[in-house]
């Protein structure tokens, strides 16, 4: 099971989509030109039937390539194998430059398509058919070149060896694109893979979390937040400098994104025993809402622990923080301290948790 996912994987590979061309240019020292270019229509549909949509990119102008070039061998034949070989690397080029200049309008497109692996797909087919575009343009130069030596006196490099250029020229570029899939996919194993959800918390795809932070608020992630309370008072201290929101300012100790498959559950008890090593503390679900700024999009589940056995919240070992009573919360607020999730949040909780410390003394009283 894990092999044929490595398989799947590996053939998202859009500079796979250049072997039609590689085993064209191979066969032609061995066979007639035309069943070369059959074989390497039939290895490009292959491809366009066989690879995922946004991902055989190259397949389609390898088909179309071929399709075309022995469409012109049927109304015009005198070439040898190597005027074959040219005739199709020159519409090879100018499908790459065709489908290039139409880049933007694709990506137009499929800004509607909410899955987020569909936009790296197509550039990184973008990417590798620039590659190809320029690699081979430089190639047919030295075709140019070679015409024109061969009119005044003999060439030093002969037909075969500048197909065999071409050759280099593909491999060189597979190899290197497989060489860069490897380095990224062992990146992603490293990777923290975020839900994107809906704004009724559905979840419709998953995303790395550095692609998310690159697009900012792009996707909508699910984020869990427990405020920490003791005896009407809330335990703050200073986010991360590695925060993407608000680092520096004073929040909740714990904060976490939902990871990929995970549940509220488990992402709450996360965010707690990241911070203290346990996870042993009363909780409650208190809201859900939808926080978005410039920088991020984040579906809130926001719980609260009420821990007022004194003893009880020493052993939690909490370190550079401390209580904020309601009255100094209100006298630093938009200061510029808070973060703007525990700003909003604060109100909430003034008005629930908060007010039922104050009921609760004045029925005492």
């Amino acid at each position: 099971m894990g092999e044929d996912k490595n398989i799947i994987k590996q053939l998202r590979n859009p500079a796979y989509g250049l072997i039609p061309m590689l085993v064209f240019t191979a066969l032609l020292g061995w066979t007639d030109a035309r069943i070369a270019m059959l074989i390497g229509l039939g290895l490009s549909l292959v491809g366009v039937f066989v690879i995922r949509k946004y991902s055989r990119m190259l397949y389609d102008i390898s088909a179309v390539t071929f399709a075309v070039s022995l469409l012109m061998l049927v109304f015009y034949n005198p070439l040898d194998s190597f005027g074959k070989f040219v005739i199709v690397e020159i519409i090879f080029v100018l499908v790459l430059i065709i489908s290039r200049l139409l880049r933007s309008r694709v990506i137009l497109l499929l800004a509607k398509n909410k899955k987020p692996n569909v936009r790296s797909n197509l550039s990184e087919s973008f990417r590798v058919a620039f590659q190809v575009q320029y690699a081979l343009f430089f190639h047919l130069l030295m075709i140019l070149v070679y015409y024109n030596v061969s009119t005044i006196r003999t060439p030093m490099v002969s037909t075969s060896q500048i197909m065999f250029v071409a050759q280099l020229i593909i491999l060189a570029i597979i190899f290197m694109q497989v060489l860069r899939f490897a380095v990224l996919d062992k990146k992603l194993k490293k990777e923290e893979w975020l839900p994107v959800v809906t704004e009724a918390g559905d979840v419709t795809g998953r995303v790395a979390k550095s692609v998310s932070k690159e697009m900012k608020n792009k996707f909508m992630h699910p984020v869990v937040r427990v405020a920490l309370i003791n005896n009407g008072r809330i335990y703050l201290k200073k986010r991360d400098a590695s925060r993407l929101l608000n680092p520096g300012m004073l929040d909740y100790p714990f904060e976490k994104y939902m990871q990929y498959k995970h549940d509220i559950n488990q992402a709450v008890h996360n965010a707690i025993r990241r911070e203290i090593g346990i996870d042993e503390i009363p909780l409650r679900f208190l809201l859900k809402y939808i926080f978005e700024n410039s920088n991020t999009k984040r579906l809130v589940f926001l719980y609260v622990s009420i821990i007022d056995d004194d003893e009880k919240f020493n052993k939690l070992k909490l370190h550079d923080g401390k209580l904020w009573t309601e009255k100094q919360i209100e006298d630093n607020k938009n200061a510029n301290l808070f973060s703007e999730c525990f700003e909003l949040e604060f109100e909430y909780l003034k008005n629930t948790v908060l007010l039922n410390y104050k009921l609760k003394s004045v029925r005492a009283s």
